[in-house]
């Protein structure tokens, strides 16, 4: 009885050059998209339970009992869900270019092409939503701000500083900075502050997701067309093997 290392031999001797460089590039590319789906798996679960992040998006206001506005909670679920079908997808594809298995070949086309439309899409959702993400987390922005005004919680304090840290902004239109805020707002030069303030968050945010909006498609839309390129390279693939096992040695 031959053994498998000696029938992958006697196949890859079958196909011809582009089978065996398509073979080789389905394999590189399916260890790859699972350290991928695997880090981001791990990077989910970690946020998931590492308590100072969930705080960072949980916080609680008497009047409004959610303004948790779930962000925190949707993010992990698609770095898990993602991280997971990525980590299967890739050892599924793995196996089944390893073994020369048509069928399976096949029905990975499928899921990938499936997941190069939903990355499309998903890309083309982050480009035509951008005004209504960015005025969403202006609300969100707007609702912590006021919350800290009530309780000076240092949880929302961290949230405060994070934000007007990372947009160089602070404080809402119209609402006067009270000096708990201003301690949480990006420190400014003695000159300046008074001649050039700070602009407010919300209008922050909304530019920031923005300008955003198009790198963001820019990935999705780009993994898409990756993906489909591995499709293409998989069907190639699987119709190799299907002639060339057939044909006369």
């Amino acid at each position: 009885m031959k053994s498998s290392t000696e029938n992958s031999f006697q196949i890859d001797v079958l196909l011809d050059r582009c089978g065996v460089f398509c073979k080789y590039i389905l394999i590189v590319f399916n260890i790859i998209f699972t350290v991928l789906g695997f880090a981001s798996l791990v990077f989910g679960l970690w946020l998931n339970f590492q308590g100072n992040s969930r705080d960072m998006f949980n916080v609680n206001d008497d009047d409004k009992k959610s303004i948790d506005s779930d962000v925190f909670h949707i993010v992990v679920y698609i770095l898990v869900i993602l991280g997971s079908v990525m980590v299967a997808l890739g050892i599924f594809g793995e196996h089944s270019a390893c073994n020369y298995n048509k069928i399976a070949l096949l029905v990975y086309c499928v899921f990938l092409f499936l997941l190069a439309v939903t990355a499309i899409t998903v890309g083309a959702l982050a480009y035509t939503s951008k005004d209504t993400v960015g005025k969403k987390f202006g609300e969100l922005y707007s609702d912590v701000y006021k919350l800290y005004g009530k309780n000076k919680d240092e949880t929302v304090a961290a949230t405060l500083k994070y934000v007007h840290g990372l947009l160089h902004c602070c404080g809402l239109a119209g609402v006067q900075l009270t000096e708990m805020v201003k301690k949480t707002c990006p420190k400014a030069d003695d000159v300046m502050k008074h001649v050039n303030p700070a602009p407010t968050c919300q209008q922050s945010i909304e530019s920031f997701i923005d300008q955003c909006a198009p790198l963001v498609t820019a990935v999705f839309v780009g993994t898409g067309a990756l993906l489909i390129t591995q499709v293409v390279c998989a069907a190639l693939y699987s119709s190799k093997i299907h002639r060339d096992s057939e044909a006369p040695q």
